[in-house]
Order: C-alpha cells, then structure tokens, then sequence
C-alpha cells in the first residue's frame, strides 16, 4: 500500500491498548509516510452480542471483555516515544461520518463481533479507495464466528464477494 502510492489515510477501528496501532506507526515511520493514522474505540470493551456471534465453543466472549482505556493507549505511545494517531471515541457505527477521512487507502478491523465488524464496514468501505485493503482480525476463528459472517453479509452485493483471502485468522479484503 506504501510502496504502491495509494491515496488516502490509515484508518484502526477496534484498537484497544494500541498493541497493533504501535505496529502500524511504526509501519509509517518507516516509509516516511505523511498519512494520517486514526484509531476508533469505544473504551468499553465489547458491545452486546448478535445472534450471529453465538457459537459452541467453550471460550465465550461478552459485552464489556476487552474493556481498556484510552490513557493506556496513550501511555503505551509516549513510552514507544511515538506519534500519537487521532484518537476518536465512541462505538463505530454511532461515530460521525465526519470523524473518518474522506478517502482510506488501509482499514484494519478489530472489532470482534458482528455488529462492530458489519459498522466498520458500513463507515470505511464508501470512503476506500481502488486498491486499498481492509485486514480484518479474527476472520474464520470458531470463537467469534460474527466476523466471517458480516463479512460476507456486507459484501454480498458488492465487487469483492467471494474475494477475501485469509490466513490464521486474519482476512485481507482489496477495494476493486
């Protein structure tokens, strides 16, 4: 995506403590990228469940798991001493247009259940550009079965149906 020149801007939605966020930085560092890096979360740790998350497994996700706050984010980039993305705060369907970029060239969902996995498409997918890529954590693993499946009900309709490639529970999914 760097190397390639796409426009557009990084866009996390789902960052928790920042574990990958740290990654992506450092990422643009790198390459010198002058693109902005936003981070979405709702510091509440999950949402309610769908029934399209329901699963048999023995290990059981619930509403508030994975709660974190914001100044663990924040601390966890001073002490890497890096640049802070734009932090916005809030569930990812219910954030303002306004407060995602206007064109995306990289999206990585971390959203964990259905719902937030079927609004992160809803609000990046129209501002993606041709070529860019979504990663979508935890695509296909048996404990949170709602990530495949919003993915597959967003993409039914659109271009890229059929079209995610996965490995160890990640799918990268390329804007036609």
């Amino acid at each position: 995506m760097l190397d390639k020149n796409i426009e557009g801007d990084i866009v996390e939605l789902g960052c928790n403590v920042g574990t990958t966020s740290l990654f992506i930085r450092k990422f643009l560092n790198e390459y010198k990228s002058e693109k902005k890096f936003h981070v979405y979360d709702s510091f509440e740790g999950l949402p309610e469940k769908d029934i399209k998350d329901d699963n048999n497994v023995v290990r059981q996700f619930s509403r508030g798991s994975c709660e974190s706050k914001k100044e663990n984010l924040i601390r966890n980039f001073k002490l890497a001493n890096l640049e802070l993305p734009q932090i916005h705060c809030g569930w990812f369907g219910k954030i303002r247009d306004e407060e995602y970029p206007r064109k995306i060239a990289f999206a990585f969902f971390d959203g964990d259940f259905y719902n937030s996995i079927l609004d992160s498409f809803t609000k990046v997918y129209p501002q993606m550009v041709t070529d860019a890529r979504i990663t979508i954590h935890d695509y296909k693993w048996e404990v949170l079965p709602g990530v495949e499946r919003a993915c597959t009900d967003f993409l039914k309709d659109k271009p890229e149906k059929g079209a995610m490639i996965y490995d160890d529970h990640v799918g990268i999914m390329i804007k036609k």
